[in-house]
């Protein structure tokens, strides 16, 4: 597959495939997905605590500009009390993904989904971030990035964990 082409599948992509934040419920709906080593995670095993959960997949533009702020935010709250999770939206991405967390460092887990997952939270752009009260109850939602949004981002969680 051509850059070319790997952009234009991304850009389509970004416009069907993720949430609009107004839409979603009050309490976030629950899943249960594999991690890259084939483990099964629900919603549950990562509430308990104010949780991320961040729609993605490896080649979205959004997501790689917003990723190395996130990645830091969670390296900055983790032991205060942040749990997050990335859910991957691409299921033919998925091979994309080892090989794209090592060359950025990333160590926030991954858990892969697909589109029938990103249609029923009616997702409608990457990333699409939803942040959680220890109960699975929406705090906050934002779908898609542009600069300085990881700056409300780190506020609201900064707010969530009463720091």
């Amino acid at each position: 597959m051509t850059a070319g082409t790997r952009l234009l599948w991304a850009a389509v992509a970004c416009l069907l495939l993720l949430p609009n934040p107004s839409a979603a419920a009050d309490k976030f709906k629950p899943f249960a997905l594999k991690t890259l080593g084939g483990t099964e995670r629900s919603l549950s095993d990562v509430l308990g605590k104010t949780t991320l959960v961040v729609f993605f997949y490896p080649t979205c533009p959004y997501c790689n500009a917003a990723f190395p702020s996130v990645q830091k935010i969670y390296d900055s709250y983790k032991d205060r009390g942040l749990s997050m999770v990335w859910i991957n939206v691409i299921t033919n991405e998925e091979n994309l993904i080892a090989p794209w967390q090592k060359e950025h460092g990333y160590t926030v887990p991954v858990l892969l989904g697909d589109r029938p997952l990103a249609a029923s939270y009616n997702l409608r752009m990457t990333p699409t971030h939803y942040l959680l009260d220890a109960k699975g109850q929406v705090i906050s939602s934002h779908a898609g990035y542009k600069a300085g949004d990881e700056k409300e981002l780190e506020r609201s969680i900064r707010k969530a964990l009463g720091i």
